[in-house]
């Protein structure tokens, strides 16, 4: 089975800003400017609900959840992979993404648990890529 590329280090050794949970409502306005063309606001929110399920802190999923959020996680992740641009900010996590979305799901419960997260954690990248912060 094919392992998913893991999160790379910033030069100062600790997690990308990608790997970070924001749904403050301003990165939530951002996104959905930046998404206006290609998502409705009803589709991003979901996404964003799904991050905010997948990442929270207490959030553990009952067995009946998981083939669900799976598969909304793993239509969100194609859905932003197929708006990304083709620019080489974006390529890391597409490929990302794109492995992710080839990947054997695991069937244990702690393993599907960590693909989700995974899932989860490259979608909040592309959607920071794709909303990025005004200067």
């Amino acid at each position: 089975m094919r392992q998913p590329p893991q999160p790379e280090l910033s030069r100062r050794g600790t997690a990308s800003r990608a790997d970070v949970f924001d749904a403050s409502e301003t990165t939530v306005l951002r996104v959905l400017e930046a998404l206006r063309p290609v998502q409705t606001p009803t589709v991003v929110d979901s996404i964003f609900d799904a991050l905010e399920d997948v990442l929270g802190l207490d959030y553990v999923p009952d067995e009946d959840e998981i083939s669900d959020l799976s598969l909304r996680m793993r239509g969100y992740l194609m859905r932003l992979v197929g708006v990304a641009p083709e620019d080489k900010d974006f390529t890391v996590l597409v490929e990302r993404a794109r492995a992710l979305l080839d990947v054997e799901v695991p069937q244990d419960f702690i393993g599907i648990r960590v693909h989700l997260r995974r899932m989860a954690l490259t979608a909040l990248g592309l959607l920071d890529l794709l909303a990025p912060f005004s200067e």
